[in-house]
């Protein structure tokens, strides 16, 4: 597979190589442009060890588990 073809099939730009965007000049654009897919990616991960739980669909309580999807984890507290 070329360079370029795994973010050109999920959508992402890709730099030319010739004509006035493909200049070296314009490489500060796109350093800033990696930086902000990165911080576009870095917002989609959960934060804290409750985020992680909520993200991973693993809840725990005293109470006998309700609702929920196929696959999440419930560790129910005993008195």
């Amino acid at each position: 597979m070329a360079i370029g073809d795994d973010a050109a099939a999920d959508g992402y730009p890709l730099v030319p190589d010739t004509g006035d965007a493909g200049r070296v000049k314009l490489g500060a654009m796109e350093i800033n442009r990696t930086r902000d897919f990165l911080a576009q990616l870095k917002n989609l991960l959960p934060v804290g060890k409750s985020g992680y739980r909520n993200a991973a669909g693993i809840s725990s309580g005293t109470l006998d588990p309700t609702g929920g999807n196929d696959g999440d984890i419930y560790f129910k507290i005993l008195p």
